[in-house]
Formats: C-alpha cells, sequence, structure tokens
C-alpha cells in the first residue's frame, strides 16, 4: 500500500506547476498524492491570471485531508492571499513529526504581477517557523532578505539572513540566472553551507515551468521516507528536476517556454 503525501498549493490550468507538479512528482516517487488547492492560475500566451480559493474553503479541504493520520510529508506551494497564509499556518499548529517542504511562491517565470508584500510578511510571521526546508528562488531569496543577489557569496549571506526567520533548513536555488556554465544551489543548515551543481541546459525554448514546484515535492517525497538525509534528497530532486527539463514537455510554437516533465527519469 503506498504511503500518503500532501501537497497545499495552486492550480495550474497548463500543469507546469502546482499541484498537477506536485502530484506527477509524488507519483514517480511511489506516493498517493493527496491535494488542497489554494488558486486556479490559467497562463496563455497573452495573459496570467489568478483566481484564489475562498479562504472557507480552503479550511474545509485542509480538515478533511489532514483528519487523515498516516501523511509522510507535506508539501506548500502558493498561497495567494494573506487569509490563505493565515488558515494554512493554523492548521499546521496541530502537525507533528512530518517533515513540511514551503516553496514560497511570489515570483512566477510568466508574470510579475503578484504582489509581495504582504504574502512576504505573512510567510515569515506565519509559516517559516513551520519549515522544515524552505525553497526560494533568487528573486523570493531577495524579497525575503532584503537583500540584492547576483553571485553565490550573495546567496550565502542571503541564506544566513533567511534562517534566522525560522526553517531549519534553507535552499535558495540559483537555477540559470547566475552567471557560469552551471546551476548552483545554496543549502544552509545553520551551520555550513553546501553547494550543489549541475550544468545548465541551454535550448532557445528552456522546458523549466514548473522546476521550483518539481524539486520541492521530490524534496518532500525523499524526506518522508526513513533514513534520507536533507543532502541526499536535495541531490536526488536535482537530479529528477535536471532530467524533466531536459526531456521536458512543449506546449506549442507560440510559448517561449516548455513543461519539466515528470517522467523523464523513469523513461530513460
Amino acid at each position: 500500500m503506498p504511503d500518503k503525501i500532501l501537497t497545499i498549493a495552486g492550480s495550474d490550468s497548463l500543469s507546469g506547476g502546482g499541484i498537477q507538479a506536485d502530484l506527477a512528482t509524488f507519483s514517480e516517487y511511489g506516493y498517493f498524492g493527496l491535494a488542497v488547492t489554494t488558486a486556479i492560475v490559467t497562463v496563455t500566451t497573452k495573459d496570467f491570471q489568478v483566481f484564489p480559493i475562498a479562504p472557507h474553503i480552503i479550511a474545509e479541504q485542509l480538515n478533511s485531508v489532514l483528519a487523515l493520520d498516516d501523511i509522510r510529508a507535506i508539501k506548500i506551494g502558493f498561497l495567494p492571499t494573506v487569509a490563505s497564509i493565515e488558515i494554512v499556518a493554523e492548521h499546521l499548529q496541530h502537525i507533528k513529526n512530518i517533515p513540511i517542504i514551503v516553496d514560497p511562491v511570489m515570483a512566477f517565470k510568466e508574470t510579475q504581477i503578484v504582489d509581495t508584500h504582504f504574502l512576504a510578511k505573512a510567510l515569515t510571521e506565519k509559516i517559516l517557523p513551520f519549515a522544515t526546508i524552505l525553497t526560494p528562488n533568487l528573486k523570493e531569496a531577495e524579497i525575503l532578505s532584503g537583500h540584492d543577489i547576483s553571485d553565490v557569496n550573495d546567496m550565502r549571506n542571503a541564506a544566513k539572513e533567511i534562517f534566522q526567520l525560522g526553517p531549519t533548513y534553507v535552499v535558495i536555488k540559483g537555477g540559470s540566472q547566475i552567471l557560469g556554465n552551471q546551476a548552483v544551489d545554496v543549502l544552509y543548515d545553520g551551520h555550513q553551507f553546501s553547494l550543489f551543481k549541475q550544468d545548465k541546459i541551454v535550448r532557445s525554448q528552456p522546458y523549466h515551468s514548473g522546476a521550483g514546484c518539481s524539486l520541492s515535492a521530490s524534496l518532500a517525497a525523499n524526506l518522508g521516507q526513513n533514513n534520507v538525509t536533507v543532502n541526499l534528497a536535495l541531490s536526488d530532486a536535482k537530479d529528477f528536476v535536471w532530467q524533466g527539463i531536459k526531456h521536458g514537455v512543449k506546449l506549442n510554437d507560440q510559448f517561449d517556454f516548455g513543461n519539466v516533465w515528470q517522467g523523464a527519469r523513469r523513461s530513460l
């Protein structure tokens, strides 16, 4: 019988990220995935729209899934409003001894329309203290730390600042934005740094939509297993996503990006 694992995140109509990417990732690791939907996101070549789910509906979903007593890990993604953040935080207070991976989704590849000020404040106060691992991208790390990031040393300094906000581990995702031939992620545990490097995948139409969601979902899947260290979990998650980007899904010629394919590693 498969173990259960939960995602609390938005729904992506193109399945690039959100609960669709999370559930696909969970399945690849042999889990039975559960989901609480916080928003519906629609993406076209001309528009990006976010439709938050009403707070009382989020609460009812949480009441439903958290009535189960054998969830192995929780991944938290896009929480679109302060009210949704507060509701999730209220339910997290009752969760014990379960890894919680928080992807503080505030910066989208597709748009800059999301107002981050109030979200960042609420996430910092309400959610980050529950995080086993926090996985901001560079823009989100800049928002949370209050510092610009342009190189690996800046990533280290930001990780130190963000660690003070409460997570047990901080993973800052450099992705393709740091100069050089390799994508670099920085892991900080409050004492030491670990760097995780992979060759960048360069193509005119990158298949990277859903990379952050898939990484955090993979971390949750790994840590839901017994005796898996954070370093091993992150190493595996990075390989999982790298293969998903390399063998990703083209949407069509009108989009300038494609999706990560969570089944890529299995198909090799």
